[in-house]
């Protein structure tokens, strides 16, 4: 984040959903208000001089065109659009070399649904994993097979590549970008005033602490997707340290050095997420809660649970759960 904000640059395209850019734009002016500061400063990018043609038939007039972007955005938005892969890689091939640029500067892609396409078009999403809308997963994975496509993921990070597969999930890409960038207790209360509901077919957890993997040591991914999928069972680090080839002291300084984090506390995060969504999206009890994600010990849980939120499990439902005042 600069002096200035973070700036965000929001793609169009011929044939976006207007909707796309307007939510995002909403949203993060909408947490300008509330911190009555410009936090986050927008600019609609298109890919050449003049407007844009949305799926509706609209023109959208766009801040800036690409070979006129002098800034180093700090998120690319990649909108969700309607249209033919080949023509639109055709008509926009500035998109591919510019979003290359903006990411080797540190920039975070988020891309929309279909927007993922932008990306893996410009190669950022080879070797990694990332979703879209699941109409276009097909035709997406015969283009680029090197993409570890993930079609059950409503929401995907991968170094500093989010990708999201269908209108809600854009919605929570968005109130993740808030998290992000703007605090967690900001993002559970802008969810409420807007009564945007996180309860899906799938857990945010994960992406919840996505900020965790914006590194790229490959083997410390492994690691991550190994905790991401067994942290309510026992882990014996020294054994995950062994299966990647490393030694426990190894292990330890470099998932350190890529996330922040020592492993241990990384658990921790894991399973206070996964707890904080049970708090707000279930009716189950805190010591249920605490056996699910891992603790045997409901004291050590809630301390644990009160060292990473600054509140108290019981605390925290009251605040943030649905209904609740």
């Amino acid at each position: 984040m600069s002096d200035h904000g973070i700036r965000v640059g929001i793609l169009l395209s011929d044939g976006i959903w207007m909707s796309m850019p307007d939510m995002l734009l909403d949203i993060l002016q909408s947490v300008n208000m509330r911190r009555e500061s410009q936090l986050f400063r927008c600019d609609l990018v298109t890919p050449l001089p003049g407007p844009v043609q949305s799926f509706s038939g609209r023109k959208i007039y766009g801040d800036v065109h690409i070979e006129a972007v002098k800034e180093r955005y700090d998120v690319i938005y990649l909108c969700h659009f309607w249209g033919d892969v080949e023509s639109m890689a055709e008509s926009c091939a500035k998109i591919t070399p510019w979003l290359q640029d903006q990411y080797a500067n540190g920039a975070l892609i988020a891309g929309v649904s279909s927007g993922a396409f932008w990306a893996a078009q410009a190669g950022l999403l080879d070797g990694r994993k990332a979703t879209s809308y699941w109409r276009h997963m097909k035709d997406l994975a015969k283009r680029f097979p090197k993409v570890e496509w993930q079609d059950n993921q409503a929401l995907v990070e991968d170094a500093n590549l989010l990708t999201s597969n269908a209108g809600n999930a854009a919605m929570d890409l968005a109130m993740h970008l808030v998290q992000r960038f703007a605090g967690e207790e900001m993002a559970t209360e802008m969810a409420k005033d807007i009564t945007h509901d996180t309860r899906r077919t799938y857990d945010l957890t994960l992406f919840n602490i996505a900020g965790l993997r914006q590194h790229r040591d490959s083997s410390v991914h492994k690691a991550q997707d190994w905790l991401d999928s067994n942290y309510h069972d026992k882990v014996e680090f020294n054994q995950l340290a062994d299966d990647l080839g490393m030694s426990s002291r190894t292990f330890i300084r470099r998932f350190q050095k890529a996330t922040g984090e020592k492993p241990t506390r990384y658990l921790q995060r894991l399973r206070v997420e996964a707890a904080k969504h049970q708090l707000i999206n279930s009716d189950n009890s805190i010591k249920t809660i605490s056996l699910d994600v891992g603790y045997r010990d409901f004291g050590f849980f809630s301390q644990v649970f009160k060292s990473l939120t600054e509140v108290s499990p019981r605390e925290f439902r009251r605040r943030f759960r649905p209904g609740n005042s």
